[in-house]
């Protein structure tokens, strides 16, 4: 049994894994409040939800082979050293749960754990060439070639939401100026909305989904463009870089597969000359939806690779 833990930029997953089945799981939304003592938080909530985890599910963590965790930004030697959507700098992780937890743990940038899990175990296992972007609070990705996971020796990089896709753009949580993060996470576009509709700025997913894109898709149709077709530019760009066979969107984003944000972005990518080979392709790359939604970093976390 192994344990893995998903931070992202406004929660805490914590689950018990077995390969690719979550046998239990807990999750925790951060607010502004937890943010002002954000790495005592994580800690503090860490050790609660896996002691409930435990108690609960009848096992001791001395039967647990594996401690993984995914986290946000930039990853090294066990610590994270940057996570903008956080606001942590050189937060070691790793060494202060060690001082609690006498068992093997490994961190890794979390967008990379949420690709592990599905090209191992979910929508992508049947691809080579392949890329996968968690859009959510920010934006990650993760990119595999011949069925291996791309790797940098520095850092973690393959920061695909901070490609620049507009020139003096909307400031970026980064601090750059016209990241793909800041048009286009999910996010970007609650916060948008929200203000074209005079809402409160933390409509919640199901709402948006449900209510707002079907009754008011109108109103909010400039918007719904803008947070597309920057989308588009970004993942056009990673098209004639990377030539994937498939890419896979995960994140908060998984759950607007049945909605027009999904369907108008499938038409936006299929335009003519939308990428450099797309007059030439046989087959363009499919665009599919992470089998595992917003688990697949808690599964992924626990992957040795």
């Amino acid at each position: 049994m192994k344990i893995g833990i998903d931070i992202g930029g406004s929660h805490i997953g914590i689950g018990l894994i077995e390969e690719d089945k979550i046998i239990a799981v807990k999750d925790k939304i951060l607010n502004e409040e937890d943010k002002k003592d954000i790495e005592n938080c994580i800690l503090s909530n860490i050790e609660t939800m896996v002691s409930e985890l435990l108690l609960e599910n009848n096992f001791k963590i001395e039967d647990i082979s594996l401690m993984g965790i995914g986290a946000p930004g930039t990853i090294v030697d066990g610590k994270i050293v940057k996570a903008t959507n956080l606001q942590v700098k050189d937060f070691n992780i790793v060494s202060k749960l060690k001082e609690k937890y006498y068992i093997p743990i490994q961190i890794r940038n979390d967008a990379k754990c949420a690709g592990l899990a599905e090209k191992i175990y979910g929508s992508l296992r049947e691809y080579d060439d392949c890329l996968f972007l968690c859009i959510g609070t920010g934006i990650g990705g993760a990119a595999f070639m011949n069925g291996k996971l791309l790797e940098p020796k520095r850092y973690s990089g393959l920061e695909f939401g901070h490609m620049v896709v507009h020139k003096d753009g909307k400031t970026c949580s980064c601090g750059k100026l016209g990241c793909l993060q800041a048009y286009s996470s999910i996010k970007a576009l609650k916060s948008k909305i929200a203000e074209t509709m005079g809402l409160d700025n933390n409509i919640s997913g199901k709402t948006l989904r449900e209510e707002i894109l079907i009754k008011d898709y109108l109103k909010i149709e400039e918007d719904i463009e803008e947070f597309l077709d920057h989308l588009k530019i970004g993942l056009c760009n990673l098209i004639d870089i990377f030539e994937p066979e498939a890419i896979c969107l995960g994140g908060s984003f998984s759950y607007y597969e049945d909605t027009k944000l999904f369907s108008r972005l499938i038409e936006k990518i299929n335009e003519p000359k939308s990428t450099f080979n797309s007059d030439v392709a046989i087959e363009r790359p499919k665009i599919i939806i992470a089998e595992f939604k917003n688990d697949a970093g808690i599964i992924g976390a626990t992957i040795c690779k």
